[in-house]
């Protein structure tokens, strides 16, 4: 029996405020700004999981862009001050997260971490946590191979802990990256969503819901 988590926005949230951090990038390279973090979710919600972060950015922003009618051919150079700005080790458990680790550490299951970030982004996240040794497999985003939802970062965990899809648990917030990826190798998914709770008509579907992490004991 194995349990997956994602890092981003299921175990941790960030500390730092995403209007600050636009206000930030904007500054910086000189733009009006033409989205708030309302507007950023909702393009993450609408764009494909990305090679890095920066990538990923420049995605959302430019989404953001021609929602408002703005120029997205400066969403490259936001998206670069944007994640300039951020401090990695600003990070926080997210309600539940750390109560939610031990659980599953304690019932005996092996658990590992399976996240798009990069090494060094993500190491950093872990080590302010202090959780970097919780986790028997640590799978980072590898862009040669392929990044969740595609299945080489899943298959690599489960290979380093010689687990069974079948009798494995991963625990995501995103429909996208973490419920269609595990979904699809025949894991059970637990979705953790952190805005938007309904599922749309063609939304992958998870095994549980839980708006908390709070409620992931009693599922281990």
């Amino acid at each position: 029996m194995t349990v997956l988590f994602d890092l981003d926005g299921t175990l941790c949230v960030h500390d730092q405020s995403t209007d600050a951090l636009l206000d930030a990038a904007f500054d910086a390279v000189g733009i009006d700004r033409y989205c708030g973090p309302t507007d950023l979710r909702s393009a993450a919600a609408a764009v494909e999981p990305a090679e890095s972060d920066v990538e990923f950015y420049r995605r959302c922003l430019r989404v953001a862009a021609e929602r408002a009618g703005a120029d997205p051919a400066d969403a490259g150079s936001i998206a670069l001050a944007y994640d300039d700005a951020i401090d990695h080790g600003a990070v926080s458990f997210r309600d539940g997260a750390a109560d939610a680790l031990e659980a599953a550490i304690d019932s005996g299951r092996r658990v590992g971490l399976v996240t798009n970030g990069a090494r060094g982004t993500q190491r950093t996240k872990l080590d302010a946590l202090g959780i970097t040794d919780r986790f028997e497999t640590r799978v980072y985003a590898e862009p040669e191979f392929g990044v969740k939802p595609e299945p080489y970062p899943f298959e690599r965990a489960l290979g380093n802990l010689e687990a069974d899809p079948a009798t494995t648990t991963y625990v995501g917030d995103s429909l996208r990256a973490d419920v269609a990826g595990a979904n699809a190798l025949g894991m059970e998914t637990v979705w953790t969503p952190t805005d938007v709770t309904e599922l749309g008509p063609d939304d992958p579907e998870p095994d549980h819901t839980l708006p908390s992490l709070a409620g992931l004991a009693a599922l281990v």
